[in-house]
């Protein structure tokens, strides 16, 4: 099974042998009509067009994700960052990940407690999952990991806290 990166990359060769084609045939219907072109042209109108996509793959990837959640999903946080070999990302930065809870997935109210998972997304690797109980008249949230429960923890501050016992906690 191929990665994530692995289809933006040939996504991106699709869109080069794309816009060579047509760059071929333009300058091709061009020099019947007698208007020659620099050869520099065709792999210039490759490289531009690879970059573009690449560029809107990247800008347009949280909100292609986040479109096809379901409505019961709420996004907790986002994260954006640059890197090297994306020097636009310094720029304008581009979401690259984000946490999120199921509204759904919650258990109902038990002993004062509910249970939920936080999903963690990121580009280009696998979706992490963390259930935690909410503790909304106690104020405080704890990790469970195979019935095993972490400490309580404050739960203000904290965006999953905030989003189920909110207008409780």
């Amino acid at each position: 099974m191929m990665s994530g990166m692995a289809w933006d990359i040939i996504g991106m060769f699709a869109v080069g042998v794309g816009v060579a084609a047509l760059a071929f045939a333009g300058m091709h219907a061009l020099r019947k009509l007698g208007l020659e072109l620099p050869r520099w042209i065709l792999p210039a109108a490759v490289g531009l067009g690879m970059l573009s996509f690449t560029i809107w793959n990247e800008y347009s990837w949280y909100g292609r994700v986040t479109g096809q959640l379901p409505d019961t999903v709420e996004v907790l946080e986002t994260g954006s960052g640059g890197k090297a070999w994306r020097p636009w990302a310094f720029v304008v930065p581009v979401v690259n990940r984000f946490a999120a809870i199921d509204r759904a997935g919650l258990s109902g109210e038990t002993e004062g407690l509910r249970r939920g998972q936080v999903l963690f997304v990121e580009r280009w690797q696998p979706t992490r999952y963390v259930t935690l109980d909410f503790d909304c008249a106690g104020a405080r949230l704890r990790a469970v990991a195979e019935d095993r429960a972490s400490d309580w923890r404050p739960g203000t501050g904290d965006p999953a806290f905030a989003a189920i016992c909110g207008k409780e906690g």
